[in-house]
């Protein structure tokens, strides 16, 4: 394999670094959408667990929507780590 150049080191370190920024902000998405998902489940088992409310059926949307895109957001987060860590071994292995 040959050695990357100087220009092509700063390349693949850049794509690291915003890769990994992008990465904390989707870590963040995955926290929160996680939370608010356990608060319309504890709502929805506390307050409107005998009801018959219209309230119920907003809450319980609610929270499949916010659980699906927790999981999205777990899974994108996922893959972006092992994408981050190929080129993290791509650059040392290059070096």
């Amino acid at each position: 394999m040959a050695k990357l150049s100087r220009r092509e080191r700063d390349a693949v370190k850049n794509d690291i670094a915003q890769e990994n920024i992008m990465l904390m902000r989707v870590k963040r998405y995955v926290q929160y959408g996680f939370l608010f998902f356990l608060i319309c489940l504890m709502f929805l088992f506390t307050v409107l667990k005998n009801s018959t409310s219209p309230w119920r059926i907003v809450v319980i949307v609610l929270a499949v929507i916010t659980g699906l895109f927790s999981a999205f957001s777990f899974v994108s987060y996922r893959n972006g780590r092992k994408h981050v860590l190929k080129n993290i071994n791509y650059l040392d292995a290059n070096k």
